[in-house]
């Protein structure tokens, strides 16, 4: 018998459960683990559209159970979230972040919290974002991760940076394949993979050693949060949510939604980040008012500067806490 499960983290106040609640009325997971209920809240929003972490988070993590109730959120559609009846009309940005308010609240409420920490990573970046910005009274501080700003010009100009990157290499397969595709924006999944290929191949990518996806994928095989039902389930998650939201990511741009935030905001961006290359999220960063607000380079890093970089990330975070 398959059954999905967490170790238990052994202390009076500790908390280590799967949780399924409803969210704008559908069915969502989140995992939620942490060595004290006293302890403030963390609640992480993954990238993609649909790459969810359930599965593989929790080793990526421990250091911060020390500190946070660490709340993992498999996001409508994606993971343990995902389900072949969710209407693909409710697969838009408004409503993700009626999912994530809805979140917030419910968790502030269980725990008996006043605020929240925010972490957005990529595509998670956007819905962050708008979030700190629409309900300021919720959250403490919020952590942009490989932040988003628009999709079409990262798109465009990632597309740019690896061709010049495979130029450099003397890459010929890669340039050729790259040529064949074009500049975006595709309008077939299959180019966005070639390009995703190219990207991890040539290091700017998931990550820069190429190597993270491999990990998380071992440990997903081993995952005690997913069953090998549910690894297929993050799949096809993936895959029906990029097709769901892509047309309206590559419309969406948050420079023309947000000129200020009221609470303090750090920005951590992978210095060879070919994904999201830093620079449009750079301009927007400078314009941005903020009480606070900080720019922080990861040196070692491409997409994924959280885990690539994971003892420098997990400090930064840690340390914002003594600020409240």
């Amino acid at each position: 018998m398959f059954r999905r499960t967490t170790p238990k983290i052994k202390d009076i106040n500790a908390v280590s459960e799967l949780r399924k609640i409803i969210i704008g009325g559908v069915e969502q997971w989140l995992l939620i683990r942490g060595e004290n209920k006293n302890n403030p809240l963390l609640l992480l929003v993954h990238g993609g559209p649909g790459a969810a972490q359930i599965g593989f988070n929790r080793d990526y993590q421990q250091d911060l159970e020390k500190h946070f109730i660490v709340v993992n959120w498999d996001q409508r559609g994606a993971g343990l979230s995902y389900s072949k009846k969710i209407p693909t009309e409710t697969m838009n940005i408004p409503q993700f972040l009626n999912d994530l308010n809805e979140l917030t609240i419910y968790l502030k409420k269980e725990f008996q919290k006043e605020k929240i920490f925010l972490i957005g990573h990529s595509w998670g970046s956007i819905l962050g974002m708008l979030a700190v910005n629409q309900y300021p009274e919720h959250y403490f501080h919020y952590f942009g991760v490989s932040q988003v700003v628009s999709m079409s010009k990262a798109e465009a100009l990632s597309y740019d940076l690896l061709v010049k990157r495979a130029n450099e290499l003397n890459n010929e397969q890669a340039i050729k394949k790259l040529k064949e595709i074009g500049k975006p924006p595709w309008d077939n999944l299959k180019f966005d993979k070639v390009h995703q290929k190219y990207l991890e191949m040539l290091g700017g990518g998931i990550s820069r050693d190429g190597k993270l996806v491999k990990d998380m994928a071992k440990k997903l095989l081993k995952s005690k949060e997913y069953t090998i039902f549910d690894v297929v389930k993050l799949v096809n998650g993936q895959l029906f949510s990029m097709k769901a939201m892509i047309d309206e990511l590559r419309e969406f741009d948050l420079k023309n939604k947000i000129q200020m935030v009221h609470i303090p905001i750090t920005i951590i961006m992978g210095r060879h980040d070919l994904t999201v290359p830093p620079q449009p999220t750079q301009e927007f960063f400078n314009h941005l008012q903020a009480p606070s607000k900080e720019w922080v380079y990861f040196e070692q890093s491409a997409h994924s500067p959280n885990y690539e970089e994971q003892e420098k990330f997990t400090q930064i975070i840690i340390e914002k806490i003594n600020n409240y």
